[in-house]
């Protein structure tokens, strides 16, 4: 049953100023999944008056804690009730296997729990010692309408990591969603409306990048941008909002490495390697998309890495054994087959994967079998470039210092991971390792309270953590004199 939405904005749904709409096809089938509709600047202008005016209000942001708290807690229960829609809805308009897309359901969930929880921890400072007739305060407030741009990949995720925890500060938001995965933020600005939420906190344009996008991250009114996509559009956001001195948050591209030494568990490597990998499709900015194995069990890791990916379910979206599907439009796909040509033409060996699949139901949609290169070299453009899709490099190293560089040779910092039984080496290696998070022993593994963002070309800014709520707030310092004391100026009055 196909869905159609119109835009969400000030509590109820609105139809756009234009009655055009885009059609969201499934990417694993062909078949009409939704219909949303094409937003403009003046539906932008819309949905940021609305999210003005209730922050101005301070029907939200001047709350108690205790019952900005509680509604956050009945918005979660209300997504937990409805995962299985939501789950269905991400599933089909990603193309990603439907148990993953529970996952993701659930991993929202928990932070808007965990935001709810955050709001009782806000910080302050009283500077008690600056004289008898002083007193000096630092605050934090809401910064005001955040301007939430998301991209096709994770779509509730990617605005999970940042919604509950603007409305955890006290901002109200205007979120523009990918125009190919709109449909679950519609959902949750709806069930959000139903716990209680006021009116204007949340609001949902549709659109494309250049109708909504551009003009959103251009209003006046905007007092801040927090994006998650491409290094190339962020950087476009971010020259956009320094005229202005617009506040950013950015979550950009990455190119991870997965450093795998002698003395690790090879058997949870193997798993791990793989997972960093297929997760998505490849289509992850934090995937772990370069190998990079001592040179001693390299040949012996990569023949059983080839066993295991060869043996991935590659299935429809809503298939319960699927591990695999589709990639999320005819264009990206045949940029992913572009790269593994690349890799060929640069002297890489393909030992697994490296093309699309055509036989069966499968060969109506965009899916690509898992694909490794071995004897890549840190020139070659697959090891250097974001692919976006299942295709994992290998390069081999001999000495700790010599894996490091490797892992560290790209313009991104997002994302590794190292697997060794050695704590030294574990500790040593992740403290050199140049990106927002590594993982150890594991990959794509991490807790609510943990931040997450990038170094170097990677992003700027945090999300997840009370440092993820902390980048919607703006310090304040506030200086007291208090007592009686002889005025300044002298009376002048008779």
């Amino acid at each position: 049953m196909t869905r159609h939405y119109t835009h969400w904005i000030n509590g109820h749904w609105t139809d756009a100023s234009y009655l055009e709409t885009i059609e969201r096809h499934s990417p694993a089938h062909g078949e009409l999944l939704a219909s949303f509709s094409a937003g403009n600047a003046e539906d932008v202008d819309q949905a940021v008056g609305a999210a003005l005016e209730l922050f101005e209000s301070r029907d939200w942001s001047g709350l108690p804690a205790s019952q900005k708290s509680r509604a956050l807690n009945e918005w979660a229960a209300l997504i937990e009730r409805d995962t299985e829609k939501l789950a269905r809805i991400e599933a089909e308009e990603v193309g990603k296997p439907i148990t993953f897309a529970r996952a993701e359901v659930g991993a929202a969930i928990e932070m808007v729990r965990y935001a709810a929880a955050l709001i009782w921890q806000i910080p302050g400072e009283a500077h008690n010692h600056l004289g008898e007739d002083k007193l000096g305060l630092v605050t934090r407030e809401a910064r005001g309408v955040v301007a939430m741009i998301v991209p096709w990949n994770f779509p509730l995720v990617t605005l999970f990591q940042k919604l509950p925890y603007a409305l955890a500060a006290g901002c109200s938001a205007v979120i523009k969603p990918s125009e190919l995965t709109s449909g679950t933020a519609l959902e949750v600005a709806k069930l959000a409306g139903e716990a209680g939420l006021p009116a204007g906190l949340i609001n949902v344009v549709t659109g494309t990048g250049t109708a909504v996008g551009e003009r959103l991250s251009t209003h006046p009114d905007v007092a801040m941008i927090s994006f998650t996509g491409s290094t190339q559009v962020g950087k476009k956001i971010a020259a956009n909002a320094a005229k202005d001195m617009r506040r950013v948050s950015l979550e950009l591209g990455g190119k991870g490495a997965q450093v795998v030494f002698a003395d690790a568990d090879l058997e949870a490597a193997l798993d791990g390697v793989l997972f960093g990998t297929i997760l998505n499709q490849g289509e992850e900015c934090v995937a772990g998309t370069r190998l990079l194995i001592e040179d001693g069990v390299a040949d012996a890791f990569v023949e059983r890495l080839v066993e295991r990916a060869r043996k991935v379910a590659i299935g429809m979206p809503l298939d319960e054994e699927c591990q695999l599907s589709s990639l999320i439009h005819e264009g990206h796909m045949r940029s992913v087959l572009d790269y593994i040509a690349i890799g060929k033409e640069e002297g890489a060996t393909l030992v697994a994967g490296g093309e699309r699949i055509t036989e069966g139901e499968l060969g109506k949609g965009y899916f690509v079998d898992t694909t490794i290169f071995t004897n890549v070299t840190p020139e070659m453009r697959i090891f250097r470039e974001e692919i976006f899709g299942p295709v994992l490099t290998v390069s081999t190293f001999s000495s700790v210092e010599e894996a490091i560089r490797l892992a560290n040779d790209t313009e991104y910092g997002l994302g590794n991971g190292l697997w060794t039984k050695d704590v030294d080496k574990a500790i040593q290696v992740s403290q050199r390792l140049r990106s927002g998070t590594v993982f150890v022993n594991t990959y794509l593994e991490t807790a609510v309270q943990m931040p997450f963002g990038g170094f170097k070309q990677s992003g700027v800014g945090r999300e997840n953590g009370l440092e993820g709520l902390l980048e919607f707030t703006e310090l304040k310092s506030t200086f007291i004199k208090m007592g009686k004391r002889e005025p300044v100026l002298p009376n002048t009055v008779d």
